[in-house]
């Protein structure tokens, strides 16, 4: 009888101090507490009311209703979990789940507009809002999200995505400048606002994040090739080289890395490296990569005059992107071979490269076009000079 006189000061006392709660804090997660509470109470009333002697199993649900399962969620309460809250994500996940997409808004809206500091719910909304496009709305609720939850940075990083998505690109380098003011080592943050800044075309800033992020993330490949792309963009060659190298090295199947590096060697003549790396290029199962070393491999061998080769190597790079033959009508090492290919019908391609790299590549093959048009006009040049002189 002691165990139930105990259960009964403690239980009775936790009762009352989670009806304060609820009564100060308003709090509903005090509700979820409560009731269990009011259940071990009911059946310790009973037992000393019709003075029962409790067994096991009694003795088993009265302590579990009663201090474990109320114990356990005002230790919630005060990690700040908010109970309400989860029932009620669970409640949309179930509506989603079963495809009922607007009882699952109807629901995240009522959650918010009933709790206006459930997390979850805003943020839930707020991804909800960024996949049906109503971008406006979604940068709303992610800065409640933010207001709710200013130590999580993940979702400064969130926002940061929408508002590059909708074009505000000022106030997504802000923001992910602030983020990383906070923890400086948050990669994710890094590369979205160095990315940013490549595509608004500052290159040297985007390069100071990246440095700045290798402090923290020295073995991260994409930072390296992120660095290689952007000092492409900058005509820094030796450099782009060198952070494309890294990259290839720490991921070895990177081999969109390793046609650049190819690109770069021929853009300074070393066609023996070029034919190296487009060699471990056509290796990998990529077939947009493979197309793109065939096509570069023919061109080497056309500037070496082997011709059986460079039509051998066009074929097959044709094979696998016939549109690579809009490339070949416009360059002028090809124009010698190009009633000798198979042209096939051009097709859609599906390209699994970012824009950016392939912006890179056409970058890099343009770069290569500009230096050998003037390779070529500077030879014809020194020949009319050479015979020039003998006329004389």
């Amino acid at each position: 009888m002691i165990n139930i006189i105990v259960f009964s000061i403690v239980a009775l006392s936790i009762f009352i101090y989670t009806v304060i709660n609820l009564i100060r804090k308003n709090n509903s997660n005090y509700l979820f507490a409560l009731i269990p509470e009011f259940v071990g109470l009911i059946i310790d009333f009973i037992c000393i009311f019709f003075k029962i002697d409790p067994n096991l199993f009694l003795l088993l649900i009265m302590y579990i209703f009663g201090l474990i399962i109320p114990i356990i969620l005002l230790i919630l309460e005060k990690k700040e979990v908010n109970i309400a809250e989860i029932v009620n994500i669970a409640k949309v996940n179930f509506y989603e789940n079963k495809g009922q997409h607007d009882l699952a808004k109807k629901q995240l809206i009522y959650n918010v507009n009933r709790y206006s500091n459930n997390f979850l719910s805003h943020q839930k909304l707020g991804e909800w809002y960024e996949k049906n496009g109503e971008l406006e709305k979604a940068e709303s609720e992610y800065l409640k999200v933010i207001e709710l939850k200013p130590k999580k940075y993940e979702n400064y990083y969130k926002l940061a995505l929408i508002y590059n998505k909708d074009q505000k690109k000022d106030e997504a380098i802000e923001i992910l400048k602030e983020v990383l003011k906070r923890k400086a080592d948050y990669l994710d943050a890094s590369l979205c606002l160095g990315n940013i800044l490549y595509e608004t075309e500052m290159y040297k800033e985007a390069i100071n994040v990246y440095q700045e992020a290798l402090k923290y993330n020295p073995g991260e490949y994409k930072l390296y090739y992120y660095m290689g792309m952007t000092y492409t963009r900058i005509n820094d060659f030796p450099n782009a080289k060198e952070y494309y190298k890294r990259a290839a090295l720490i991921n070895s199947s990177l081999n969109v890395a390793k046609l650049n590096l190819g690109q770069i060697a021929l853009i300074f003549k070393d066609y023996n490296e070029a034919e190296k790396y487009f060699m471990e290029c056509i290796e990998n199962d990529e077939e947009e990569i493979q197309a793109e070393a065939y096509y570069y491999l023919s061109k080497i061998k056309l500037i070496n005059s082997e011709t059986i080769l460079a039509i051998h190597y066009a074929n097959i790079a044709l094979e696998l992107e016939p549109n690579l033959i809009n490339r070949m009508e416009k360059d002028i090492y090809f124009a010698s071979i190009l009633g000798k290919v198979k042209i096939k019908d051009n097709k859609i391609s599906k390209t699994k490269l970012s824009k950016e790299e392939r912006n890179i590549i056409n970058y890099l093959d343009n770069t290569f076009g500009v230096v050998q048009t003037l390779t070529l006009n500077i030879e014809r040049e020194e020949t009319n000079r050479q015979k020039d002189e003998r006329d004389y």
